[in-house]
């Protein structure tokens, strides 16, 4: 394939375009979008304003053109003006292309991303076009109350006993996007290489196992997909939730099956519990909950200062000369609440502003380099852990028993007032405001929200108490 794309006024070269194109991509999705649906993505073409990319398989390019189209084409014209078009092919079986070219690996078409770590060095992993990641590791796994279960029994999967049956299989971690379960799934795999060299361990994303099937099938070598799984002791799998199509999620239950029946370890990761997971059928579902099932919660507070604590601590390491206060720290972790991606990229950003404008590193100074990064919602300064902690001080009441079942009335009318004070002071939705308070649903938020509506009508020293609250909180 040609290596540039000429234009009425110069030539562009197609593998610069495309890493700043991809590179651009990657910062407004994420890693975690852009590894599922974009890594084999290439460039086939440029003719008449028309920029062809090419895709290994047709479910990747629904899926991108269906819901990435208007986004990919932006970006392009952002970079090359001349762009006015894109369009989406299938790359036939066994095409050259610039990754293959550069591979001389003859395992099975459409694991260039899978991850095999065995007996051997390094450099047996094979397809290594997205290898573990180093910073994923139980030591850089910030643990709090959300995220305990998950933790212990990833450590506890990563450490098997010789001649011991699997204590519990599948273990099922789910949680919402940024809670570290891709963290643990690789913390998993390099503790378990660690600790026995000898276990065969295969890491995978469900979005690479479906279009890994659909390419054995088109190859007509199904059976050398199957001996891929065969001698595996771990599979770890990540984003359940995109397993599509009944065919690749046969094939998934049986390779399950085996593996089960065998007593070899199994881990996956999705975005919802597996009772949740509608594209699977029953029975799937079924064995999937039929282990442990190990809930992440969003990252509170502590978490989030976990998180930034170990990334100051990581960065000191080569510059000792950068100071951050605690407030700074303090600042963050109430104001980034997304994840710890972000989180880590709000310190970088903040370092970079401090080595570039040398000012010390104030409160200020972090909010006036982050402030792009500050959703409207948190501009309004007023954080549901804000209306936690002053329901707890005015009631005496601790955060605990807010966040517990009791059902006592001296906890349950503090609750309820912080449930309608979280409802009117922040923009936070029902459900996740009852996530906030204990994992509640949303219809118990709204019974509090009309309950206490109704005393503020009705009983005016409720309703000056509330306002009192509530000045307090915006002061």
């Amino acid at each position: 394939m040609d290596t540039t794309i000429n234009t009425p006024n110069k030539k562009i070269n197609i593998d610069d375009s495309w890493n700043r194109v991809s590179n651009n991509l990657r910062i407004q999705i994420g890693d975690d979008l852009y590894n599922s649906w974009f890594a084999r993505m290439e460039v086939h073409g440029f003719e008449n304003g028309t920029l062809t990319l090419s895709l290994p398989t047709l479910f990747l390019k629904s899926w991108i053109k269906s819901r990435y189209s208007e986004k990919l084409t932006e970006i392009w014209k952002q970079e090359v003006s001349e762009v006015n078009h894109i369009e989406l092919r299938v790359r036939n079986h066994g095409e050259k292309t610039k990754s293959s070219a550069n591979d001389n690996d003859s395992s099975l078409p459409g694991l260039q991303n899978t991850i095999m770590l065995d007996n051997t060095d390094e450099n047996s992993l094979i397809n290594t076009s997205s290898p573990l990641d180093r910073r994923y590791t139980f030591s850089n796994y910030v643990v709090g109350r959300s995220n305990a279960l998950a933790h212990a029994a990833s450590m506890r999967v990563s450490q098997p006993q010789k001649n011991i049956p699997v204590e519990f299989n599948p273990l099922y971690i789910h949680g919402p996007v940024g809670t570290g379960k891709t963290h643990l799934l690789n913390a998993i795999a390099w503790e378990s290489r660690a600790r026995h060299p000898e276990r065969k361990v295969l890491f995978l994303s469900a979005v690479r196992f479906m279009s890994s099937f659909v390419e054995a099938v088109k190859s007509k070598d199904t059976i050398s997909f199957k001996k891929l799984f065969a001698d595996v002791d771990l599979l770890l799998i990540d984003d359940m939730q995109f397993l599509q199509g009944k065919s690749v999620q046969q094939e998934f239950c049986h390779i399950f099956n085996a593996l089960d029946t065998s007593k070899h370890q199994i881990v996956i990761a999705g975005d919802s519990a597996p009772s949740k997971l509608e594209m699977l059928d029953d029975r799937m579902r079924s064995r999937l909950s039929g282990g442990l099932v190990a809930q992440i919660g969003p990252t509170d507070f502590d978490i989030r200062r976990g998180i930034l604590e170990k990334k100051l601590s990581q960065t000191l390491r080569g510059n000792t000369r950068i100071e951050i206060s605690p407030s700074v720290l303090d600042f963050l972790a109430r104001r980034i609440q997304s994840s710890g991606r972000e989180l880590e990229g709000a310190m970088n950003r903040i370092i970079a502003a401090h080595s570039l404008n040398k000012r010390p590193i104030t409160v200020e100074e972090a909010a006036l380099s982050i402030q792009d990064l500050i959703s409207e919602e948190q501009n309004r300064q007023i954080m549901i852990e804000d209306v936690l902690r002053t329901i707890s001080g005015h009631f005496n009441v601790t955060k605990q028993d807010i966040l517990s079942s009791r059902r006592h009335k001296t906890i349950v009318y503090p609750r309820q007032i912080g449930m309608y004070l979280a409802k009117v002071l922040t923009t936070r939705s029902l459900p996740e405001i009852g996530r906030k308070f204990g994992g509640r649903d949303h219809t118990t938020v709204l019974h509090a929200v009309r309950k206490i509506e109704k005393l503020i009508k009705t009983n005016p020293s409720i309703r000056e108490s509330i306002t009192t609250l509530e000045n307090s909180l915006k002061e």
